[in-house]
């Protein structure tokens, strides 16, 4: 009896349920990895995300082949073509079941259900996990049986199912055979260097371990500003799967006996940031239009965004003339990454101020973020376009300038980024533009490219006629 583990967004060995039980259940274990290019090109990954996602395939391949396990290509255009390849690699090796873990968005429900299909149709067993998330979706459930639609609701239940689930220990997992040596893998279309990610086991585990033991005790006052080191860091890693979101909680829970309650401040905030992605997950699972590119609020797909290429260039480029979202465009352009609550004031700009279809920028976003989510990074587009469930109420509209001042004090992160305002005094460097014109007339740094306050005024009210109904 053999096992066919299927890898996706999940490429670790440890602590990966599908592993585990294949592993237990089965003298011999095959790994398999499926290359496709038009579903990824599709699918908007980042050049970015695509090399670390091969370096993370090839240290997988080793950890594999160390244990005595092949990991196997097939490689297809698009994942209608994966349960043909699948099946024939399944019989190729003689492998009874196929092992792997469930993903949410619906192109992914509707790709495991035909692989499942076709594998049981030729009386192979197949086994489905839930490892990507922290609780399945099908374990949240309201009073009535339906899913949450805010998520402070949500997270109280999610905390009392994470009490009962516990947290497991690592599995050991024995050697299959022989150390084998892995065959290197090369995935082909756009791809840019991500060297400055890790991708080795050994350097993911220290890097969540760094985090936990000396960072996450100030995560609740440090995670909102941008110059300094105060978020995790790790979100390429549970995006690919090189680390395990339950590998994470292990790592709070040696902190609290009663875990996932009696936290510390900064590790109780961190913890709920893991139930968000959690809740962004299981909503792809419950609402199949979020596949679609629909809002949530449906009468909201009723707002005339307006279309303007010369505001979306500047807004792509970092150069709108405010100093806070161009420093944050500027540095998702040079790292593939951005931090969060700057991700937060450069979409409610680009909806708010600028007033663009935010699926524009959530399709920008995932063009170049080396952990581009679809799930949350929909989650998070949607919350500031006030479009989404529990989402910013629409008259909160992000004043960039004040938010630079209150996250951002010294605009040392946009001194960073915006070479340019380098020697604007502390006092002007949230609305440089009139120490500029006075100080420095030969700076090439642009002036505003909307009224701030107009902008707002205008989008409130054409919301409030989409609420209305008006429009």
């Amino acid at each position: 009896m053999s096992a066919l583990i299927w890898y996706r967004q999940d490429l670790r060995v440890q602590d990966n349920l599908a592993v585990a039980h294949a592993w237990q259940n089965h003298e011999c274990v095959h790994a398999v990895v499926a290359i496709t290019e038009v579903q990824w090109q599709r699918h908007d990954w980042a050049p970015i995300k695509r090399d670390l996602y091969e370096r993370r395939l090839n240290a997988l391949a080793a950890e594999l082949g160390a244990l005595g396990v092949i990991l196997h290509t097939v490689v297809c255009d698009t994942d209608k073509q994966l349960p043909a390849a699948l099946l024939a690699l399944a019989q190729e090796l003689h492998v009874d079941a196929l092992y792997f873990n469930r993903e949410y968005p619906l192109n992914e429900k509707r790709r495991d259900n035909a692989v499942a299909a076709w594998f049981e149709q030729h009386g192979k067993a197949v086994h489905k996990f839930d490892d990507l998330v922290v609780v399945a979706p099908e374990r949240i459930q309201t009073g009535s049986g339906s899913y949450y639609k805010k998520f402070t609701p949500f997270y109280k239940t999610w905390l009392k199912v994470v009490a009962e689930q516990g947290v497991s220990a690592p599995e050991n997992l024995k050697p299959k055979g022989e150390p084998l040596e892995p065959t290197p893998i090369t995935l082909s279309g756009d791809k840019r260097d991500s060297s400055a990610y890790g991708a080795d086991t050994s350097d993911l585990q220290q890097r969540m371990q760094r985090f936990i033991h000396e960072r996450v005790h100030h995560y609740s006052s440090a995670r909102d500003l941008p110059a300094k080191p105060g978020t995790s860091l790790l979100s390429p890693y549970l995006e690919n799967g090189g680390l395990g979101v339950r590998t994470l909680l292990r790592g709070l829970a040696e902190q609290a006996p009663d875990f996932p309650f009696g936290l510390g401040k900064g590790a109780d905030t961190w913890l709920s940031e893991l139930a968000w992605r959690d809740f962004y997950q299981h909503l792809m699972w419950h609402v199949p239009r979020l596949s679609y590119g629909k809002a949530f609020i449906t009468e909201t797909e009723q707002f005339p965004w307006q279309q303007n290429d010369a505001h979306f260039q500047a807004w792509a480029s970092g150069k709108t003339g405010f100093p806070i979202v161009d420093a944050g465009m500027r540095q998702l352009a040079a790292e593939g990454w951005m931090h969060n609550r700057v991700r937060m004031i450069v979409a409610s700009f680009f909806v708010k101020d600028l007033q663009l279809d935010w699926r524009l920028g959530e399709r920008f976003f995932m063009q170049n973020l080396v952990d581009g989510s679809f799930a949350a990074n929909n989650g998070g587009w949607q919350w500031s376009a006030s479009t989404g469930t529990d989402a910013v109420p629409y008259f909160r509209v992000f004043n960039p300038e004040r938010q630079s001042a209150k996250f951002d004090p010294s605009g040392e992160y946009i001194r960073r980024w915006v070479k340019e305002l380098q020697q604007v005094p502390v006092k002007e460097i949230h609305a440089p533009h009139r120490w500029l014109r006075q100080y420095d007339r030969s700076n090439n740094y642009p002036a505003p490219i909307v009224d701030h306050s107009e902008m707002r005024e205008q989008f409130i009210e054409t919301f409030k006629k989409v609420k209305n109904g008006s429009i």
